[in-house]
């Protein structure tokens, strides 16, 4: 798993090189408005987040225009990404090639229980599966929301974010209020966990 995380990350590293571009989180305007700034500027949505926060992504200036428009037409704020690509969105294609040839070196077993795809927000149950939603992420949006949504619907009432940072934990917590969050970023952190 840490190989594929590497590998991804340099493969997308690499496409953002080949196009520059990148990301901006929109504040206060839904998906629909944002959808329709694609048609106009070709920039897309690459990731709902939460209520209210929608990441957009493309090509630099593509990017520029679509942040002036959304601002323009009721955003509250804008955020420029400390990214090196456009993320999300057909311009990552190279990152998929690159990645279909490492997948197809190696051998997935079915998940165990199964994981919650990033693009389809729905459980992932077979070993090519997860083969498919390791490539689709990469040029497609990342149903965050819709993610954490099912998840929640399913049951699920506790999420533990693992890593440094809480941006994460953020984002569920404003999904819904009522869930549980732990985060484990540190020694101490995972020292003191406890399944309770």
């Amino acid at each position: 798993a840490v190989y594929l995380a590497r590998e991804r990350g340099r493969l997308m590293h690499e496409a953002g090189q080949l196009t520059p571009g990148g990301m901006a989180a929109i504040i206060g305007l839904d998906e629909t408005p944002l959808a329709e700034l694609y048609a106009e500027t070709g920039a897309q949505i690459a990731n709902i987040n939460c209520p209210g926060q929608i990441v957009i992504s493309g090509a630099e200036e593509n990017l520029n225009q679509a942040v002036e428009l959304a601002k323009s037409r009721g955003a509250h704020r804008a955020i420029p990404l400390q990214v090196s690509g456009a993320f999300h969105t057909p311009l990552m294609q190279p990152a998929v090639d690159g990645m279909a040839k490492i997948i197809a070196e190696l051998e997935f077993n079915d998940p165990t229980p199964p994981i919650i795809g990033n693009t389809t927000a729905r459980p992932l149950t077979t070993a090519q599966a997860v083969k498919e939603e390791l490539l689709n992420q990469l040029c497609n949006c990342v149903q965050w929301q819709r993610s954490v949504e099912y998840m929640i619907a399913d049951g699920v009432s506790a999420f533990i974010e693992i890593g440094p940072g809480k941006v994460l934990a953020g984002l569920v917590k404003r999904i819904d209020g009522n869930v549980k969050i732990l985060n484990i970023g540190d020694a101490e952190s995972v020292r003191n966990f406890s399944v309770d």
